[in-house]
């Protein structure tokens, strides 16, 4: 049977209202985290947190405030009690996607489409020989653009595998069972989720404000 890995869509940047009604649920331990940050981003950080806290609600029936989290070695949070459903959280800018499976392990990355600087230096560093000379190869015109999709498929394929996201030179292993699927979460912003197996089918859907 096809399962559903559900991608969640929402803009972070929230009314003042709904910023304290999603901050009401997180532990102080994830506040202490947000002030670690700049203003904006430690807004937006407890924004994130929140509304992960409220899905996961939806699929465990646990009240978002007691819903607990370890993190294994690379920081990616797994819930405590309950292995029937797994998720990873990514963000870019003010949009934050919310990647949901049952029973597999899932991997979400989101960009905004901006330039990249010293886009083939970066590449050089974290990316394969193969996923650079396919860079190299691109034309100038197109080169900001294949380099992004490259990025949300490797950072979603390596957090699928539980490594961390900036983790020197190791690459996702190309011999795992992983499948990818590239999409729009909206204009001006490419994204990828990625999950074991190929019997699953990508569904997104948007939050409202």
């Amino acid at each position: 049977m096809t399962e559903e890995v559900q991608v969640w869509v929402a803009s972070l940047d929230v009314s003042d209202d709904r910023y304290e009604a999603l901050a009401r649920v997180l532990p102080a331990e994830e506040k202490e985290r947000a002030m670690t940050l700049t203003p904006i981003a430690a807004r937006r950080f407890m924004v994130a947190r929140g509304i992960l806290r409220n899905l996961l609600l939806g699929f465990t029936g646990i009240p978002a405030e007691k819903l607990r989290f370890t993190y294994g070695s690379s920081g990616k949070p797994v819930l405590v009690g309950h292995d029937g459903i797994q998720f990873n959280i990514s963000h870019s800018a003010d949009l934050g996607l919310f990647a949901f499976a049952p029973d597999r392990p899932v991997g979400v990355d989101v960009e905004n489409e901006r330039p990249v600087r010293r886009l083939l230096d970066v590449a050089q560093r974290f990316m394969s020989e193969d996923e650079l000379r396919s860079l190299i190869d691109t034309s100038p015109e197109e080169r900001n653009a294949a380099f992004l999709r490259s990025w949300v498929v490797r950072e979603a394929r390596l957090k699928a595998e539980g490594k961390g996201v900036w983790s020197g030179s190791e690459n996702p292993n190309p011999r795992t069972n992983l499948t990818h699927r590239l999409f729009t979460p909206r204009p001006s912003y490419i994204a990828a989720v990625a999950a074991p197996d190929s019997d699953w089918r990508l569904y997104t859907c948007a939050m409202k404000d």
